[in-house]
């Protein structure tokens, strides 16, 4: 929907460049002429400026009575009639002035200081300037620290549409030296800070706002690229009635209400929508927090059981089983090496349990680990006899999950003559992550008559009968 209103006028806008200009009618019978033609001079996109509520303002027209400035290629010339009469007359009128410029646009460079370099925005005389370095493709920014609402959607809206390439901002000012016999500039720099908006993986900025020192303006720097639409109803939408609200009220935009002139009716709405707003924000605060507690405690079981090996791998199995309901006693703590990994007792039955990996297809070697600990169990001080064992393997692990063969042996002559169950972690993992309890008790245990779990499995105390609680079932009480 438009901005405007029955009685509002259209938002004045300076844009940076030359106005779009009709495509030139073809001629029958004419064909260019040989040789390079000159470059067109560089236009911005089509935009619907009426249904927006926009007035665009184009070279050499006023620019004095502007809202803001949109530059779609580069920064505005600081230091030609257009951007000096809008700013003069955004500080006459006490408003802040607002830029958004586009950085990157034109011919790269390339140096063994600075890397890649891209066109940036020259900043109003004595401020300096922010440069701009391409990065890798595939960057995906996050939103920074610290915004207010305006920037915040303008992060939000950056990250839902991104432009082609994002670049690193780094704020350049302009410098004087005190050294003897160097002159100093007169007038002095002027200081300002580039705020970050959108940072990459490395927290360094790739769209922010530069204000300088005592505010006043505000130059919004997002990449080239950048669809113009959602740049220009941002600032109509957001921006002005942030930062330069007189605007609105000139154009008698019905986007800048005066809350002392609202109905009854208007404030009660108002008033409820902010409440709205509120419980919204604090239940998707709560829901985050638990998703949260969630990953802390998923991540490294999942993590253990398909990329584990060693000790990692055996907490993650060892946690499945006790999620199960099963009582796990940790061997290695008990026997050392003389024995399986865990001993796990649920319905009366009592398995060992050994724990494997292997980083491609699992020897044919692994059953037999097990089997020798079953033979050597009797033997064992203060042991009770066992009902059989199971073989846990986390085979293939330098594939991606997905691409591993579902069995552990694929080998039918092999699998079939094995006396013992053999589990992929992998498996393991799918029954835990949709927690079908009943699969993982059956293929440990067999048949146990319809034993039920408890509602909780909670292992003993003992650290070496036990080690740690099931960690799902710690959220689930």
């Amino acid at each position: 929907m438009s901005p405007s209103g029955p009685s509002a006028a259209p938002i004045p806008l300076h844009i940076v460049g030359e106005p779009p200009a009709p495509p030139a009618p073809d001629v029958l019978g004419t064909s260019a002429g040989p040789g390079r033609q000159p470059a067109p001079a560089v236009r911005p996109g089509a935009v619907d400026w009426a249904a927006l509520g926009v007035e665009p303002r184009w070279k050499d027209q006023e620019t004095g009575d502007c809202a803001a400035v949109l530059s779609p290629v580069c920064g505005p010339a600081t230091g030609l009639e257009p951007y000096k009469r809008y700013a003069a007359g955004a500080r006459q009128r006490g408003e802040t002035a607002l830029v958004v410029a586009c950085i990157g646009a034109g011919e790269r460079r390339h140096n063994v200081f600075s890397g890649t370099v891209a066109p940036g925005v020259h900043l109003p005389p004595y401020y300096g300037s922010i440069a701009a370095n391409p990065l890798p493709v595939g960057v995906s920014p996050e939103i920074a620290d610290g915004l207010d609402h305006a920037e915040h959607d303008l992060g939000t809206r950056l990250i839902n549409r991104p432009p082609d390439t994002w670049f690193r901002l780094t704020y350049l000012k302009d410098s004087s030296s005190s050294r003897p016999g160097v002159a100093r500039m007169w007038p002095p720099p002027g200081e300002g800070e580039l705020r970050p908006i959108l940072v990459d993986g490395l927290g360094a900025p790739v769209a922010g706002v530069w204000v300088p020192a005592g505010g006043g303006a505000r130059w919004f720097v997002v990449p080239h690229g950048t669809d113009q639409r959602l740049l220009v109803e941002w600032l109509v939408q957001h921006a002005l009635p942030a930062y330069a609200p007189g605007a609105l009220t000139r154009a008698r935009s019905p986007l800048l209400r005066d809350p002392e002139f609202a109905t009854d009716a208007e404030a009660r709405l108002v008033e409820t929508i902010a409440e709205e707003q509120s419980a919204h924000e604090r239940r998707q605060t709560e829901l985050q927090q638990q998703l949260t507690e969630l990953r802390a405690v998923a991540d490294p079981l999942r993590d253990g059981l398909l990329f584990g090996t060693g000790r990692p791998l055996e907490d993650a199995v060892h946690d499945v089983l006790v999620t199960a309901g099963a009582a796990v006693t940790r061997l290695d703590d008990v026997f050392g090496t003389k024995s399986a990994d865990l001993l796990a007792e649920y319905g009366g039955r009592r398995v060992l349990v050994e724990v494997k990996s292997a980083n491609n297809r699992a020897a044919q070697s692994l059953p037999d680990k097990l089997l020798k600990h079953l033979n050597t169990w009797p033997g064992l001080p203060g042991t009770e006899p066992v009902d059989g064992g199971v073989l846990v393997v986390n085979h293939q692990i330098k594939l991606h999950p997905a691409q591993r063969d579902t069995e552990v042996y694929t080998d039918r002559a092999f699998a079939d003559a094995l006396t013992v169950p053999v589990i992929g972690s992998a498996r393991l993992f799918d029954w835990w992550r949709r927690e079908d309890w009943d699969a993982v008790r059956h293929v440990v245990f067999g048949d146990t008559g319809g034993a039920q779990p408890p509602e909780i499995a909670v292992p003993d105390a003992d650290p070496k009968t036990s080690g740690r609680p099931g960690l799902l079932s710690r959220l689930r009480r």
